[in-house]
């Protein structure tokens, strides 16, 4: 029998209300098991409570960071006999993961319908990447990884945008355009550590083949078929669950190549030093943080740090 468990995280979305209105909506509906995560230390106990009320299907409100935290939980630590399918709202401040595999009808009234009947007509399977050796020696598990300016520009987009309220596209925008104007009329200066498009040493390598090494703008790995503001940054065969790209320093021109970088097809001509390629594992070297679904990390000391295809996870997309 299916059984619907909610999970709020009422700080998504710099407080925004609505999984807290969905939980008022669905409070005399015995057939669905709620918890409101006020803090993070609370997951592991909900997510048993979900598993000992026979939860078939949860559906979480929240952003990126919560999502990658409960899929961690539940690949790590199993407390589940059968994984139950996922279904994302998106309520967070950054919903990228949501964008290309939640739930696509943001209004709450068909949210709480959909919760309360559990008539999935659309459900895709998708696996996450796996870091595996991080320096906390905690593995993870998300959606999307990067490193270099992908880091950067992330860091910049939660200090500069998020704490003042701007949230989800408008904020990926609003710092892709801060980024993209500096590149454009100002002097390259790759010593400048205030600049996010400056070199950083990154290589990248796969089953014994180097990809990249040496002075990057950035390296990404991702399980989504897209990112946010629908982007597609990357090209060739897809052979593998995990695609990666990597672009080079000195930035390419921005007028030239933003549009085809973000939104060419799988056979566009891309910029000298530009790598794409898909696979089950990859390893990725740099120095400086790595972010998983908008949560940040430092890489293991002395080797690479190594990713690979993770727990593949249903979910309910209508």
């Amino acid at each position: 029998m299916k059984r619907a468990g909610l999970l709020i995280n009422p700080s998504s979305g710099k407080s925004s209300g609505k999984g807290l209105s969905l939980v008022d909506m669905l409070k005399h509906n015995t057939a669905v098991s709620t918890r409101v995560l006020e803090r993070f230390e609370q997951l592991p106990g909900f997510l048993d409570d979900f598993a000992s009320d026979g939860v078939t299907d949860l559906f979480i409100s929240s952003g990126d960071g919560t999502i990658h935290a409960v899929q961690t939980e539940l690949a790590e630590r199993k407390p589940f006999k059968v994984i139950p399918r996922l279904s994302l709202l998106p309520h967070g401040t950054t919903n990228m993961t949501a964008a290309d595999l939640g739930f696509p009808h943001r209004g709450l009234r068909a949210q709480a319908d959909y919760i309360t009947h559990l008539e999935a007509k659309q459900i895709r399977e998708r696996p996450t990447l796996r870091v595996v050796n991080p320096r906390d020696g905690r593995p993870r598990h998300g959606m999307f990884l990067g490193t270099g300016a992908a880091s950067e520009a992330t860091l910049f987009c939660q200090r500069v945008f998020n704490a003042k309220g701007v949230k989800g596209n408008w904020a990926t925008f609003a710092t892709l355009a801060s980024a993209a104007g500096r590149t454009m009329f100002t002097r390259p200066n790759p010593h400048d550590v205030t600049r996010f498009d400056r070199p950083f040493p990154i290589r990248v390598t796969c089953d014994g083949r180097e990809f990249s090494d040496g002075p990057q703008l950035l390296a990404f790995s991702t399980t989504l078929e897209k990112l946010i503001l629908g982007a597609r940054p990357f090209w060739g065969p897809k052979l593998g669950p995990i695609r990666t790209s990597v672009f080079p320093y000195p930035v390419p021109s921005i007028s030239r190549w933003l549009l085809p970088i973000m939104y060419g097809g799988e056979n566009r001509k891309m910029p000298e030093g530009a790598v794409s390629f898909s696979s089950a594992r990859l390893e990725v070297t740099c120095p400086v943080s790595f972010v998983i679904d908008g949560e940040f990390f430092d890489a293991p000391e002395i080797e690479p740090l190594k990713v690979e295809t993770g727990t593949v996870f249903t979910y309910l997309c209508g």
